[in-house]
């Protein structure tokens, strides 16, 4: 009896991770209210969203809760993350919108939590088996929507008529998720031998769903990390032609990088884009000289793009669109914390690729790859899209959970000669 009511406990947290997880990539309940007709205010956002995010966060609360004094242990041992944090929250200090940073803070602070959660509560391998369920479900459903239920599934009017969104609030959502799906469903096919063809659909079905969102961004980070992941494995083989290999790689690289600036108007061209990245680099050239208004400290974590009302008006009058953000999470970090925040996150973000590749030559699963080929994603996808110490969002989440992880257990222990496809 006790066995079986400790099996349903772990089979209902397990489903609260995953239920969250959606709810944290911007599935769903987004896309029902954005065809409701709800109109997001930049200051307030959604009451009903924030009623399902309360709810999440008493939950994580509570599970915490019941392992406060691991949880405590381990917190104290990332500072670096912890003090980005802090900062954020300490930003109300300075803010040029205070009561929108507390609020947007604090829902940081629980989203880190939740991350911090997920490290205490689950290995590694069993986050990527969650987040494989979270985003295989995101998958399946995404198709239905598109097909079934095309009003919801596809855009159908603006600027972005035809492309799918699946479950999602816009196509940027959908392809920032099949990008991630991408990248761990290639993981499990290529360093699992049970159930390779589970994770290759998931594959192949992910980079569709991708293409169909036409959302470059994460097209062109997953091709970047599938691309790295042979160079990678000689990393963790320590093969002697690896340095050559590092050289092969370069210099192909190069070739790659000049090929594509010599192609790059008929590239753009071909996906709708122009030479200026749909407006971005008048944006970044407008922001940069926004954030030295105030260069070392920012404007207070998320209080910039606040609509008309907000400095993000400023921006607006000198643009012909209106951007909510930064398309660049650099940029982003520089607003809101200035260059304090992103020495922090740059000093952190170093020193957790280092770990993550000492991950990689230490164990040979997709468990090990993980946290090398995530923080190769995030690199340039941060480039043209804000991920970076976001509030409510997956990809934060699994950058807090990552480290953590590889904190409780800094050199995994090699893993037995038969390996399974759960990671």
């Amino acid at each position: 009896m006790k066995l079986q009511i400790a099996i349903q406990k772990n089979l209902f947290e397990k489903g609260f991770v995953v239920l969250a997880l959606l709810l944290f990539s911007d599935a769903l309940i987004s896309l029902f209210r954005r065809q409701e007709g709800f109109v997001l205010d930049a200051t307030e956002g959604d009451p009903v969203m924030q009623i399902f995010l309360f709810g999440v966060y008493a939950v994580t609360f509570f599970l915490i809760l019941l392992r406060w004094k691991s949880v405590m242990q381990l917190v104290l041992k990332e500072k670096l993350l912890i003090l980005l944090v802090a900062i954020a929250l300490f930003s109300v200090l300075w803010s040029v919108a205070p009561i929108v940073t507390l609020r947007r803070s604090v829902a940081l602070v629980m989203t880190t939590l939740f991350g911090v959660y997920l490290a205490t509560r689950y290995s590694l391998k069993q986050q990527l088996q969650l987040l494989a369920w979270t985003l295989g479900i995101a998958i399946v459903l995404s198709f239905l929507f598109a097909i079934a239920l095309p009003a919801y599934g596809v855009h159908q009017e603006g600027g972005h008529i035809g492309a799918w969104r699946g479950i999602f609030v816009h196509k940027n959502a959908l392809g920032r998720a099949m990008g991630l799906s991408v990248v761990l469903f290639s993981l499990f096919a290529l360093y699992s031998y049970r159930y390779r063809w589970i994770a290759w659909t998931g594959f192949a079905l992910s980079v569709a769903l991708m293409l169909l969102s036409t959302s470059a961004t994460p097209f062109l980070s997953s091709l970047i990390v599938l691309a790295l992941l042979p160079l990678y494995s000689l990393w963790r083989w320590r093969n002697p032609l690896f340095m050559h290999c590092v050289v092969m790689t370069v210099t192909l690289g190069a070739a790659m990088v000049l090929w594509l600036l010599s192609q790059v108007e008929a590239i753009l061209g071909a996906t709708g884009r122009d030479l200026t990245f749909t407006g971005r680099t008048e944006l970044w050239s407008v922001l940069l000289q926004a954030i030295q208004k105030y260069p070392w400290l920012g404007y207070g974590y998320s209080a910039f793009w606040l609509g008309w009302q907000g400095e993000s008006g400023r921006v607006w009058n000198v643009l012909i669109w209106e951007p909510t953000y930064a398309h660049n999470g650099y940029l982003q970090l520089g607003l809101d914390l200035g260059l304090l925040g992103i020495a922090v996150f740059v000093l952190g973000f170093s020193i957790y690729f280092g770990r993550s590749l000492i991950w990689a030559r230490t164990n040979q699963t997709a468990t090990g790859m993980f946290p090398l080929a995530f923080l190769t994603f995030l690199l340039p996808y941060n480039m043209t899209d804000s991920i970076i110490l976001q509030q409510n969002n997956i990809f934060w989440i699994f950058y807090v959970s990552t480290v953590f992880s590889m904190t409780i257990q800094p050199q995994p222990a090699k893993p037995p000669a038969t390996r399974k496809f759960s990671a």
